[in-house]
C-alpha cells in the first residue's frame, strides 16, 4: 500500500489527489511501524533492548533530517515526483525482504477488528488538528474551528468511552492505568512536538531569512544527521547501563540549549551558529527519542507490548501533526503581521518568536524527564 500510494502520488494534479493518495500511503506505513517495534522489542535480549532499539530507530530519526537534503536537490534540480518516486525502489525491496526473512504467524480466530473505534479514531484526531490549524489562522470564534473542534472533542470522547468497553479495542488505552507509561508516553509526545517544530522551522528560516536554496539549507542539516546517529548508539548503550533518566535528561537539555539559542537569532546570525544549534538538537534528539519509546514499552504490561505499539506509533504521529500545525499556524500569523516581507529583520524576528513554541516544549519534557523511574515489573 505505501509503494502504491507513493507512485500515485508522484502522478497527483491536484492538491486534493495528493491527499488522497497521502492517505494511502499513511494507511500503509501505519500498518508496518508498530509491528516492526513490537517485534523488534520482543525479540531483543531484555539487557541489549536500549542498544537494539536505538539501531531500529537510527533511520527512523535521521529520515525527517536528511530529507530536506535530498528533497532539496530534487525540487532544484529535478522535479517534486521524484519525491514520491524513490520510495519505489526501497519499498519493493523491502517487500521482498519481509516476504522472505519475516517470520510466519497462525492467524487467530479470536481477534476482531474495532470497526467503530476504526470510524472515530480518523474523524477525532483529524477534525482536531484541523480545528487547530483554522483556530491559528481565521481565530477560535470562526464558524468552521467551532464546528470541527466540537467534531473532534465529542468523536474523541466517545472513541475514549468505546475504547474502555472493547475486550479487542483499537488502542489498548487501559494501559494508561499504569502511572509510569502515562508519565512517559506524554513526555515522548512533548518531545516529539518539539522535534517536528524545530525541524519545521529551521530550513523555512535558511531560506525565507538567510535566502538559501532548498538545497544548501538541506545541506546544513548533515551536523544534525551525524550527531543525530552518534546519540542514538551512544544514548542506547547508556540506556542500557544507567536506565532512563539520566540519558534522555542529558539529552533533552542538550534540545533545550539548542532551541534557546534559536529563540534569539537575527538576519545578522551567522550559518555557523544555526549549524551548531542544528547539532546540539541532533545529538539531543539521538539521545531521547528511541530511549524514551523503549521505556514506554518496557513501562507497559508485558502481555500488552503488541497492544502498545499502535499507541505509540500513532500517537505520535498525531501530536507530531498538532505541533506542526501549531507552530505553522503561529509563525503565519507573525508573518502576517510583518508589513513588508522584504523587511528581513522583521522576519527573522518572527521566526526567533516562533521559536519559544518548541523551546517551551523542550522545557516541559525537561522537567518530566526527573520523574522517569525504571518499570517494577523489570
Amino acid at each position: 500500500m505505501f509503494v502504491l500510494g507513493s507512485l500515485l502520488c508522484s502522478f497527483a494534479q491536484t492538491s486534493e489527489q495528493l491527499i488522497v493518495f497521502r492517505i494511502i500511503q499513511g494507511l500503509g506505513g501505519g500498518m508496518v511501524a508498530p509491528i516492526g517495534i513490537a517485534m523488534a522489542f520482543q525479540i531483543s535480549p531484555p539487557d541489549k533492548r536500549g542498544s537494539i532499539m536505538g539501531i531500529l530507530g537510527l533511520p527512523m530519526l535521521l529520515a525527517p533530517i536528511l530529507g530536506p537534503v535530498l528533497s532539496g536537490w530534487l525540487i532544484e534540480y529535478v522535479n517534486w515526483h521524484w519525491i514520491f518516486l524513490i520510495n519505489l525502489p526501497v519499498g519493493i525491496v523491502a517487500f521482498f525482504m519481509g516476504k522472505k526473512y519475516l517470520p510466519s504467524a497462525k492467524a487467530s480466530a479470536k481477534v476482531k477488528l474495532d470497526v467503530v473505534g476504526a470510524i472515530l479514531a480518523p474523524i477525532a484526531f483529524a477534525s482536531l488538528v484541523y480545528a487547530v490549524h483554522e483556530g491559528g489562522n481565521n481565530g477560535w470564534s470562526d464558524f468552521s474551528t467551532m464546528i470541527t473542534l466540537a467534531i473532534g472533542i465529542t468523536a474523541l470522547l466517545v472513541f475514549i468511552r468505546v475504547e474502555l468497553r472493547q475486550k479487542q479495542p483499537l488502542l489498548e488505552l487501559r494501559t494508561f492505568r499504569s502511572v509510569e507509561f502515562t508519565r512517559s508516553i506524554i513526555l515522548a509526545w512533548v518531545n516529539m512536538m518539539a522535534l517536528f517544530g524545530s525541524i519545521l522551522l529551521f530550513p523555512l528560516y535558511l531560506q525565507q531569512v538567510k535566502g538559501l536554496s532548498p538545497l544548501d539549507a538541506g545541506l546544513l542539516v548533515i551536523p544534525q544527521a551525524i550527531m543525530s546517529s552518534i546519540g542514538i548508539n551512544v544514548g542506547g548503550r547508556l540506556f542500557d547501563k544507567f536506565g532512563p533518566r539520566p540519558v534522555v535528561f542529558m539529552g533533552i537539555l542538550s534540545t533545550v540549549c539548542s532551541l534557546f539559542a534559536m529563540t534569539q537569532i537575527s538576519v545578522d546570525t551567522s550559518t555557523l551558529v544555526i549549524t551548531i544549534c542544528l547539532a546540539f538538537l541532533g545529538l539531543g534528539q539521538g539521545l531521547t527519542m528511541m530511549q524514551i519509546n523503549t521505556h514506554v514499552l518496557k513501562s507497559a504490561p508485558k502481555d500488552l507490548v503488541s497492544r502498545v505499539t499502535p499507541i505509540t506509533t500513532s500517537a505520535q504521529q498525531i501530536v507530531a501533526s498538532f505541533g506542526i500545525t501549531i507552530i505553522t499556524a503561529y509563525l503565519s500569523h507573525q508573518i502576517t503581521a510583518v508589513q513588508d516581507i522584504h523587511n528581513l529583520s522583521a522576519l527573522s524576528k518572527a521566526f526567533s518568536h516562533t521559536f519559544y513554541i518548541p523551546f517551551g516544549l523542550a522545557v516541559i519534557g525537561l522537567v518530566l524527564s526527573l520523574f522517569l523511574h525504571k518499570p517494577k515489573h523489570e
